[in-house]
């Protein structure tokens, strides 16, 4: 055992009293470490209120910006090999005309370069506040399992190299200042033999050159050959629960569990304790915290139906009629980590009509920025965050701390978004994706419906401006919008003083656009009725899928 090692030991051992006074619960809400027990929890009220959050993608990865943000992963690419994602010999090429051989410099090389001279928590939490979102946070730590946060289980992490600075730290408190929730996403289950994954083809002299399969950065690159499961398994634990303690995030999101779990990389009963001493715990900025459950790529959910808020990652698979309580999340621009020329194809229209398309069906969309290596945040992405919170401003009224209708859309209609394709990596089997596009080209033909909580107030958002600048929406049709066919009793734009001309028969609502126009992509209308707004549950309302949806489930032994 060298200095380090000992000096680790010594830290890691202090640090373990530490969290165990620290996850010691302050009001025990009596959640027990089971998945039964942890199903009782419930959405809390608070992510449902705020529709739109913000996180990164940022790290070492992104010093090279090239291509991918596994990049320590693919530049490992032998020649001809059998498996690799079809960039794995771009990157390695790239790599090698660059920066040389990966035999001579590898991807730790990277971290003395990671120095992050222009990151500025107030400028990256301010960017993200004007963008209107209600929780914000980072990932931090992806697949190449570098911390962004100052941790006493490894070595590498930002304080201790690269930027020598406590990055998730520093930014919790901008972000806390600004009256945003936090938020902790973590991705380094994937760690596990990330870096080894295509190196491990290369024939063995050529392995004893490679840096990824020298012992002393194993506690680094984590080569299953040499690094236990347990000993993993224990670390990646003690990084989850050190972050709950030091920083206290009200929402934590996991990348891909399903197969850790499953193969025992992660030790379930570990995870069921540290789950049940945050939701015991909670925080002093919550009534209760919340854990996203992802589906990840390969289909099956992290966590056990019914437990926590379900995540589809850009929509991917996501059900025809989704329902329950339910988010998406995507890049701001893809790739997932900023490249050099990298091009933003979705501009801020298509987030704005994903956010009213996403809100009306209950769902909520979380966003990831793409920070340049050197921390700032690229001008592109500043545009279209303060371009999102521009129209929120206008708009937010019909988004926040809404709830969906009886009737979530009318016009261009999900089976037009959702598009279904075979799967080449599964034979027989067809892949779902979302795509916005065609509701940024709405001239009127879209609309959306939320409601307030309280059934006061229904808003209808109309996408793009109708030829003529009027619109029938016929949803709206007198009867089917109040209780007792007392019709609606006024209808005004978000945003606007206008007076708005508007009439209601038994065809439906017209409502004729004011001449100035407070926004742009979609106008918001805010309709009262005589009476009581209409409370009737959507139809064919599915409880079997209210919670999880229909893809399957970590098979817990639990």
């Amino acid at each position: 055992m060298n200095a380090h090692h000992r000096l680790l030991f010594g830290v890691t051992f202090a640090s373990f009293v530490l969290l165990a006074a620290c996850l010691n619960p302050l009001h025990a809400a009596g959640y027990e470490p089971t998945w039964e027990s942890l199903k009782s929890a419930p959405v809390p009220e608070w992510i449902m209120d705020a529709k739109f959050g913000i996180y990164t993608h940022w790290g070492v990865y992104s010093v090279p910006g090239f291509e991918t943000n596994v990049y320590g992963k693919e530049m490992y690419t032998p020649k001809g090999a059998r498996k690799q994602s079809g960039r794995g010999m771009a990157v390695r090429d790239h790599h090698e005309k660059t920066y040389g051989s990966i035999f001579e410099f590898g991807y730790k090389e990277f971290v003395p370069m990671f120095t992050a001279p222009k990151f500025d928590p107030a400028e990256w939490a301010q960017v993200m506040k004007d963008g209107g979102v209600r929780f914000a946070g980072i990932c931090l730590v992806h697949h190449d399992g570098f911390c962004l946060w100052d941790s006493a289980f490894t070595r590498w992490d930002s304080m201790d190299m690269g930027p020598k600075r406590d990055i998730y730290g520093e930014l919790a408190k901008e972000i806390r200042k600004r009256g945003m929730h936090l938020l902790a996403t973590f991705h380094h289950a994937r760690t596990y033999g990330h870096h080894t994954a295509y190196a491990d083809q290369f024939p063995d002299d050529q392995k004893a050159r490679l840096d990824v399969f020298d012992p002393q950065y194993d506690d680094l690159y984590r080569n299953p050959k040499t690094v236990s499961k347990e000993k993993f398994g224990t670390e990646w634990q003690n990084k989850i629960s050190e972050v709950i303690c030091k920083y206290h995030p009200d929402a934590i999101w996991f990348d891909g569990l399903a197969n850790q779990l499953a193969n025992g990389t992660i030790d379930e009963g570990k995870l069921l304790k540290c789950i049940a001493d945050y939701y015991n715990t909670g925080t002093p900025h919550v009534d209760h915290p919340i854990i996203m459950n992802k589906l990840p790529s390969g289909r099956t959910w992290n966590f056990p139906m019914g437990f926590g808020l379900r995540c589809y990652e850009n929509g991917r698979d996501m059900e025809a009629d989704v329902r329950g309580d339910w988010l998406i999340d995507r890049a701001i621009g893809y790739p997932w980590t900023w490249v050099k020329n990298k091009p933003y194809k979705q501009d801020a229209s298509y987030h704005i009509v994903s956010l009213c398309d996403l809100v009306s069906r209950g769902g909520i969309l979380l966003l990831s920025l793409t920070p340049k290596g050197d921390g700032s945040i690229p001008a592109e992405e500043v545009r279209i965050m303060r371009e999102i919170g521009a129209w929120l401003k206008v708009c937010g009224e019909g988004i926040y701390a809404t709830r969906p209708w009886k009737t979530p859309a009318e016009g261009i209609g999900v089976e037009q978004l959702r598009r279904v394709a075979p799967d080449t990596k599964r034979k027989g089997q067809a892949k779902a994706s979302w795509k916005f596009e065609k509701l940024e080209a709405s001239r009127g033909e879209a609309v959306r419906f939320t409601r307030a909580k309280d059934y006061s107030r229904l808003y209808a958002f109309v996408i793009g401006v109708p030829d003529g600048g009027t619109v029938t929406i016929k949803t709206l049709r007198r009867g089917n919008v109040e209780k007792n066919g007392k019709g609606i009793r006024s209808v005004s734009m978000l945003g606007s003083d206008a007076t708005i001309d508007w009439k209601q028969t038994a065809e439906g609502l017209t409502i004729t656009f004011p001449k100035t126009l407070p926004c742009k992509v979609a106008y918001g209308f805010k309709i009262k009725v005589n009476g009581k707004l209409d409370d009737s549950p959507r139809e064919q309302f599915d409880d079997g899928i209210k919670r999880q949806g229909t893809w399957p489930v970590y098979r817990s032994s639990r």
